[in-house]
């Protein structure tokens, strides 16, 4: 049996380190951190500053950050399996609904439970009506990805009870036991408290991702959104119903579309250890909501333009005789005009980082293009697209740079072909990616050795330096040389403890005595008005109880008034002098509000009670 282990000798000093090899031929970074050199940069502050080592790898190119059982991207014999099945098998014999329920379960699912899974998705379609004001709000030129990315954050405040900030950080994390041990009895009702908050945001996300998507494309439009069907079942053909459905009554998308997108969402539905799978671990690794972690995600995604970059690539290129042009260009590096930069011209939709043969998905996806050609017709993008394809595969220096097309060139081409403007295609692609998100979601919080992102850095910077006063012109104080400008009188009435911050000390002390004066007068007023209820006309004789409690009431009500009225003089005062105006308009209505409640039994509801 061969030994699994890696030793790793340090020939300055002599320090050997045996590393273990463990599955997927990955040794263990935090092993080498054993081996400890003197800091370079910055420099070592003392002869005996010692920093352990630090593996350092831009863009994970030999970096592992999880291990996964979703799906394997096999780039060298180009294979992709999702859970151990063949994609190119799982496009020809299921449903997206059906993969996604493998990608997030681990397992295709029996017949009752695909009925009960197609039932909860479907069930959770309709966005909250105040959602959907909130998309109306959009400017009608906003971008359709910027609005999804926007509404599905905006998820988590419409599901506040599906936030762990809010309802604490075992809200989906299951109990850790150990194997072989059975859980006790808490711990089997906090897995199943974790598993139903899991399926409620599940169904959440993958029924409500297409309502948003449709409403985003509807909204650039500029065409009323539609709800979902009504008993819809299939998740293709409700998308392509909520996108396209006018004022027909009866109108059903083509099945012949419905059955193409199925299989296009069932290949782009997930992809290994892609930019958006670690964005979306990396965010879940924080805490955070699905919905929040799932926003982020979804804006990785939006920075890839690499579907839309095909169409523009081809549009700029114009016709087939041009194709060679431009391929010269490519291959040269560019063109520049005269006196300018030369500018980079790349081949869009060429080569993968993973897939060095060929990308399993592409083949597929080409053969449901010309089906689509078929049945929408073929302009000259179409024939451009197959004829630069042609042109570049037979070309030795694509051939031997492994340039081969990928999944976005016919993605992109097949997104055209179905009419869609080229901002919606990051919305295309995000759709049947939110279900391998959300794989990717569940399976790092169930990690044993799920902890929070934190990736070490190099730091290059200056050692230490000291800091050189700028002077009295930009010094930066709480207290400057320049006297504070005069609070209105309004704010400081609006807010007086913002108001004592800012160091309108004596005003907000006159506001709060003000306000402080204006619910003494009130409470004073409803015992008045109580006493003359319960005070029959014409009972409260001279000097009985009664009376004599209501005047004396009335008395206090004459001094905090007084007292009122010297407040709001001084403050009306001081308000003119710091700024050489008439007192703020929120001043004078305060005073002009100000109940008269001296009246008594003048006030409307005494009068009421008399007549």
């Amino acid at each position: 049996m061969p030994d699994n282990t890696l030793t790793i000798t340090d020939p300055a000093t002599g320090t050997a380190v045996t590393v273990p090899i463990g599955p997927g031929a990955a040794i263990p970074a935090t092993a080498l951190a054993q081996f400890k050199i003197t800091p370079t940069c910055p420099p070592a502050m003392a002869p005996t500053d010692r920093v352990p080592v630090r593996l350092f790898d831009p863009g994970f190119k030999n970096t592992a950050v999880c291990r996964s059982a979703i799906s394997s991207a096999d780039g060298d014999n180009g294979r992709l399996l999702y859970r151990g099945y063949d994609v190119a098998e799982l496009v020809e014999r299921a449903d997206f609904l059906e993969v996604a329920f493998l990608l997030i379960r681990g397992r295709l699912p029996s017949k009752a439970e695909y009925e009960q899974w197609v039932f909860d998705v479907m069930h959770h379609t309709y966005l909250h009506a105040e959602l959907e004001q909130q998309m109306h709000t959009f400017r009608y030129d906003a971008h359709p990805m910027g609005m999804v990315i926007s509404t599905i954050a905006s998820l988590s405040t419409f599901h506040p009870e599906a936030n762990p900030a809010l309802k604490g950080d075992a809200l989906y994390m299951k109990p850790k036991i150990a194997p072989g041990k059975e859980p006790t009895d808490d711990e089997a009702a906090r897995i199943a408290s974790a598993e139903a908050a899991r399926n409620r945001a599940i169904a959440r996300i993958l029924g409500k991702v297409p309502t948003i998507a449709a409403n985003a494309y509807r909204h650039r439009q500029g065409r009323p959104y539609n709800s979902p069907m009504h008993n819809g079942r299939d998740y293709c053909e409700n998308l392509l119903y909520m996108m396209d459905a006018l004022n027909e009554p009866s109108y059903r998308p083509d099945p012949r579309l419905v059955k193409i997108l199925n299989k296009v969402f069932i290949l782009l539905a997930e992809n290994g250890s892609n930019c958006s799978s670690v964005m979306i671990r990396h965010l879940a690794s924080s805490g955070v909501d699905p919905y929040t972690a799932l926003s982020g995600a979804a804006g990785a995604l939006f920075g890839e333009r690499k579907s839309a970059a095909v169409i523009e690539m081809l549009q700029k290129i114009g016709s087939v005789d041009k194709i060679d042009a431009f391929l010269e260009l490519v291959k040269s590096g560019g063109s520049a005009a005269p006196g300018h930069r030369k500018s980079r011209v790349r081949l869009m939709g060429f080569g993968h980082r993973i897939y060095k043969t060929q990308d399993p998905r592409v083949r597929i996806c080409k053969g449901l293009v010309l089906e689509l050609f078929e049945l929408m017709g073929k302009d000259s993008i179409g024939d451009l697209a197959l004829a630069l394809e042609a042109k570049a595969l037979a070309d030795p220096y694509f051939t031997e740079r492994k340039l081969n097309p990928n999944i976005d060139y016919w993605t992109g081409l097949l997104f055209y072909t179905l009419r869609f403007p080229s901002d919606m295609f990051p919305v295309w692609m995000f759709i049947p990616r939110a279900a391998g998100m959300v794989a990717h979601l569940i399976e790092s919080i169930d990690d044993p050795e799920f902890k929070i992102f934190r990736p070490r850095q190099i730091y290059i910077g200056e050692n230490h330096r000291k800091y050189e006063d700028l002077g009295p012109v930009r010094r930066m104080s709480l207290r400057g040389e320049a006297p504070q400008p005069a609070l209105d009188t309004n704010y400081v009435l609006s807010d007086p403890l913002a108001a004592r911050r800012r160091g309108a000390t004596t005003e907000a002390e006159t506001i709060e005595e003000i306000t402080t004066i204006h619910s003494a007068l009130a409470e004073i007023a409803r015992a008045i008005d109580n006493l003359e209820l319960r005070t029959a006309e014409g009972d409260a004789k001279p000097g009985s109880d009664k009376a004599v409690d209501i005047e004396g009431l009335r008395a206090q009500l004459a001094q905090l008034n007084e007292r009122q009225a010297r407040l709001m003089s001084h403050a009306a005062a001081a308000t003119s002098a710091s700024s050489g105006s008439f007192p703020s308009r929120g001043l004078r209505q305060s005073a002009a509000q100000s109940p008269n409640l001296l009246a008594g039994s003048g006030s409307p509801r005494v009068i009421a009670r008399h007549i």
